[in-house]
């Protein structure tokens, strides 16, 4: 027996209303956490799932100076956007 989801919420309502987390997390729960796109890092979403992952445009690799990131996949853990190679949090 499958998981039923309901509808998802009225597509004018804020994607950061309560009900859209809800169906979020659902969704998440049943498909795995999905790319949520790129962003720069200072515009990379702040409610998003643990384990969500992302392209920070402009997040630094290791050896990259402040300012002068290249672009990093990163993924959400324990309150940060984390870089993938390092585990540390992305920077800009």
């Amino acid at each position: 027996m499958g998981t039923k989801l309901s509808p998802p919420p009225d597509p004018r309502t804020d994607m950061t209303a309560p009900a859209w987390q809800t169906w979020f997390t659902l969704i998440f729960q049943l498909f795995g956490p999905g790319n949520l796109g790129a962003f720069t890092v200072a515009a990379l979403p702040t409610n998003p799932i643990a384990g969500q992952f992302a392209y920070a445009t402009n997040g630094r690799k290791v050896g990259e100076g402040a300012g002068s990131g290249t672009g990093v996949p990163v993924y959400y853990s324990n309150g940060a956007w984390r870089v993938f190679s390092t585990d540390a949090a992305v920077t800009a």
